[in-house]
């Protein structure tokens, strides 16, 4: 009964902004395309939360397709599905119009599309498809390089992520070679050179597309020279860390618990490694770019600690990261296109006098990312942090400090762009318009009051966390049986 409530909504949610794609590009009306992409955005995003509604009232089961079962949507992935249709629906709505066409907006419902598709998907061989849609206009489409004064992603970012969808595919090959099975659900034991060989190209792909070290140069330099809104979209879908919880964990449990050191080590060198850059760091972009990458690190740290409350942890910072670096890169948008040449964040603008709303929504955004009391990022680290240090102490010492080095850069960041004395260009400046007005709001109380009740955010991640933890924990004991 639920799985036929559930599916059409869920298909419907990948096709409305597919189809809206298509047609939005070939208009040449600028404030048309926007109300189109904007519709079509709205009507994914209520497709979502009417199949997050059957998942809340039975978190317990998974809901697949009838007939071919190529989309599936349990707790893992109910939470991921809605926020980042939201979070595209957002950047419509906030994108300047200095830099919009109809192409880059066709570009953000691809993005919704494909990306939601691999958030459903059920197979392999669809999750890969999305994967590959989700780069495509970055890599072929080049939706976001006709905008107005836009830059195109760096060549060096095009080819890392060429690199890594070509790993993705070479290790769901070997996936499915292993066992002819495309589902999600068909789980690869033991520890052969086969699953070995797999389990390392699909981790490459993580490492690639995430930006961990030494990936992470390509998300500094496309974040300086790139399209900003669109690249914190292709970041904040964070496939590398979902390709880990619904691929990797619960079909390769043996050889992941054996390599799991190695990649948590990994994940916290990155963090720590980005926010000592992001401190030396002097380019706006860039530093933005390096603490996203050094809190969306500990993501993977905590899918990596094989505990549910470590894990519960990973997925409700995946909400916090997302939002508020989303948010921050509006507003730094928002100003650059009202300032043209004249914004230069490497020195004091004083721009809050002028733009008192846009220094709130920026703050609240760097505050909520470091885990600020009375925001989301409070409880998602703290969760965090208990769930990690029986299997990692190290990060008992190195959270709180790389969370302190990050919060240092991105309140510096916040103090160059709005305070001092107000630079010539800012005496004209406009605060918030109205629609970004709405689009902020909604993410400013997302967060805080994420943060004073969390219980309904953390209820799905919890569940998700305890099933994954669950596989993990009977890996250990059948590892330790004689």
């Amino acid at each position: 009964m639920f799985n036929s409530f559930v599916i059409p909504w869920l298909s419907l949610s990948v096709l409305i902004p597919l189809v809206a794609a298509f047609f939005v590009g070939k208009l040449n009306d600028l404030p048309r395309a926007r109300r189109a992409s904007v519709a079509a955005l709205a009507m994914s995003l209520v497709t979502t939360l009417i199949a997050n509604f059957a998942v809340a009232r039975h978190p317990e089961a998974k809901f697949t397709e009838a007939l071919w079962q190529c989309f599936a949507i349990d707790a893992l992935n109910a939470i991921p599905l809605t926020l980042f249709a939201a979070l595209c629906l957002g950047v419509a709505i906030l994108a300047p119009k200095h830099n919009l066409t109809p192409s880059w907006l066709a570009g953000v419902l691809w993005l919704c599309a494909t990306t939601t598709a691999a958030y459903a998907a059920n197979h392999l061989i669809v999750f890969a498809l999305a994967w590959a849609g989700s780069l495509a206009p970055f890599l072929v489409m080049r939706f976001f390089a006709s905008a107005n004064n836009e830059r195109t992603i760096p060549a060096f970012a095009q080819r890392v992520l060429w690199l890594s969808l070509i790993c993705l595919c070479i290790g769901a090959g070997l996936l499915i070679y292993a066992a002819p099975d495309w589902s999600l659900a068909f789980v690869r034991t033991g520890e052969s050179s086969l699953l070995f060989t797999a389990f390392g190209f699909l981790m490459a792909a993580v490492i690639l597309r995430k930006g961990l070290f030494p990936a992470h140069s390509w998300v500094v330099t496309a974040f300086e020279h790139g399209p900003l809104l669109p690249l914190v979209l292709l970041v904040n879908d964070h496939l590398g860390a979902f390709l880990v919880a619904r691929i990797v964990l619960p079909l390769l449990p043996d050889v992941a618990h054996s390599a799991w050191p190695f990649f948590s080590a990994l994940s916290l060198f990155t963090a720590v490694y980005a926010a000592v850059l992001a401190l030396a760091e002097r380019q706006p972009r860039r530093v933005f770019a390096l603490v996203a990458i050094s809190q969306s690190a500990f993501v993977l740290t905590g899918l990596e600690s094989n505990t549910a409350v470590g894990i519960a942890g990973a997925l409700v910072l995946w909400q916090v990261v997302s939002v508020a670096t989303t948010m921050m890169a509006a507003v730094y948008a928002g100003l650059e296109a009202r300032l043209g040449a004249a914004f230069q964040a490497d020195k004091f603008m004083g721009l809050a006098l002028n733009a008192p709303r846009l220094a709130v929504f920026f703050a609240v955004g760097c505050l909520a990312l470091v885990g600020l009391p009375l925001t989301l990022g409070f409880p998602a680290e703290d969760l965090l942090l208990q769930g990690t240090l029986a299997t990692n102490p190290y990060l008992g010492v190195i959270l709180p400090i790389v969370t302190a080095m990050n919060a240092f850069s991105a309140v510096r960041l916040f103090a160059r762009i709005f305070l001092g004395k107000p630079v010539a260009a800012a005496h004209d400046l406009a605060d918030a318009l109205p629609r970004e007005r709405w689009a902020l709001t909604t993410a400013f109380l997302f967060l805080v009051l994420g943060g004073l009740f969390p219980s309904a955010l953390i209820k799905l991640p919890a569940i998700a966390a305890e099933r994954l933890a669950g596989k993990a924990a009977h890996v250990v004991q059948s590892l330790r049986l004689p």
